[in-house]
C-alpha cells in the first residue's frame, strides 16, 4: 500500500517540478537583466562588456538560442546532475546547495522541534482554561511574537542579552545545532510560527472536547491529564501533524533575514544573494530545492495520518 501511495505521489510530484520549472525559467528569461552582462560588468576594468563580448559569449552559452531550446538543455543537464554555475564567481550550482542547505536543514528542524515542545502544550493549556485569564495570555503573548518581524527582534534580543545582560557572546557563524551559537537564532525562528501552532492545537483540542466520549470519560471519574493523554491528543493530532509539516517545510527554506544577521552559512543566506545579485542559475536551483521540500513534507505529513487515526487510509 505504501509503495503504491509513494509511486502515486511521484508520479503527481513530476509535473508539478516541470511546471515550477517552467515557470521560473520563463521569468528569468524574460527578465531585464542580461545574465552575460552581469558575468561580464563584474570586471569593469578590464572593459569586457562590450557588444561583441557579449554577443559571443551569448552564443557560448546558448542563450541566443529560443526559449523552449534553452529550457530543453536546462532540463537535460538536470537528468545528468548538471545545475549549472553561478553567474558570479562560477561556481557549481549544486555544490552551493549541497554545502548550504545541511545547514538551514539544522536550524529549521531545531525550530520546529522546539515550536512543537512549546507550541503544542501551550495550545492545549489554552484550550482547557478556555476563556481564562491564561487562555488570553498565552494567545495574545504569542501573537505579539509572531507580529514583531525577526530583523528587529533579533537587535533588541543581542542588545539585551550581549550588551546589557553580558549572558552571551554575540553569536555569528555555525557550529552545529548543539553549539551555543545556535540557541539565539533557534529561539528566535520559532517565534514566528508559535503562534500558529498554539491556535491550531488550542481549536484542535477544543474540537475534541466536544466529542461524547470526552462527557462519558469525564462522567467515569477519568482525571483531565488522563483524558487529554489518552483521549484528546490522538485525535487531535491531525489538524497539528498538518499544520506542523507547513512549519517545518517554511522554516528550512524562511530563515534569509537570521542567516544574514548572525552570518549563518546556509540555504538562506545564497538565496538572497542570488535575489539580489540576479544570478538565475542559483535562483533556478533554490527554487527547485524549494519545491522538493514541499512536495517531501506533504508526502510526510500524509504518510502519517494513518499511524495517527486507523480510520485514514493512504489511497494510491
Amino acid at each position: 500500500m505504501i509503495a503504491k501511495y509513494l509511486i502515486s505521489r511521484i508520479a503527481l510530484a513530476l509535473p508539478t517540478l516541470l511546471a515550477v520549472l517552467l515557470i521560473t525559467y520563463g521569468l528569468t528569461f524574460i527578465s531585464p537583466f542580461d545574465p552575460v552582462k552581469i558575468m561580464l560588468s563584474a570586471n569593469e576594468t578590464a572593459r569586457l562588456d562590450t557588444p561583441e563580448n557579449i554577443a559571443r559569449m551569448r552564443a557560448q552559452l546558448g542563450l541566443d538560442q529560443p526559449f523552449l531550446v534553452q529550457f530543453g538543455r536546462y532540463v537535460e543537464g538536470l537528468l545528468v546532475g548538471d545545475w549549472g554555475r553561478s553567474i558570479n564567481g562560477q561556481r557549481e550550482v549544486w555544490a552551493m546547495i549541497s554545502k548550504t542547505l545541511p545547514v538551514s536543514f539544522q536550524l529549521g528542524l531545531g525550530a520546529a522541534a522546539l515550536t512543537a515542545l512549546i507550541g503544542i502544550p501551550l495550545g492545549v493549556l489554552a484550550a482547557v482554561q478556555k476563556n481564562t485569564w491564561i487562555d488570553y495570555l498565552i494567545v495574545s503573548g504569542t501573537l505579539v511574537l509572531r507580529t514583531v518581524p525577526v530583523f528587529v527582534l533579533a537587535p533588541v534580543l543581542l542588545v539585551i542579552l550581549v550588551l546589557e545582560l553580558k549572558i552571551m557572546s554575540v553569536p555569528r557563524g555555525w557550529d552545529g545545532l548543539f553549539s551555543s551559537k545556535a540557541i539565539l537564532p533557534v529561539v528566535l525562528l520559532m517565534f514566528g510560527p508559535l503562534a500558529v501552532v498554539v491556535r491550531q492545537t488550542r481549536q484542535a483540542v477544543l474540537d475534541v472536547f466536544g466529542n461524547d466520549y470526552i462527557r462519558t470519560a469525564r462522567a467515569k471519574g477519568l482525571r483531565d491529564y488522563t483524558i487529554i493523554m489518552r483521549h484528546v491528543l490522538r485525535n487531535a493530532m491531525i489538524p497539528i501533524v498538518t499544520i506542523m509539516g507547513f512549519v517545518t517545510e517554511g522554516l528550512i527554506t524562511g530563515s534569509i533575514f537570521l542567516e544574514s544577521i548572525f552570518a549563518i552559512p546556509g540555504f538562506g543566506a545564497i538565496s538572497e544573494q542570488a535575489f539580489r545579485q540576479f544570478d538565475y542559475p542559483v535562483i533556478m536551483g533554490v527554487t527547485i530545492v524549494g519545491a522538493v521540500l514541499v512536495i517531501l513534507t506533504n508526502t510526510l505529513v500524509d504518510m502519517l495520518y494513518p499511524f495517527l487515526d486507523p480510520r485514514v487510509k493512504l489511497e494510491g
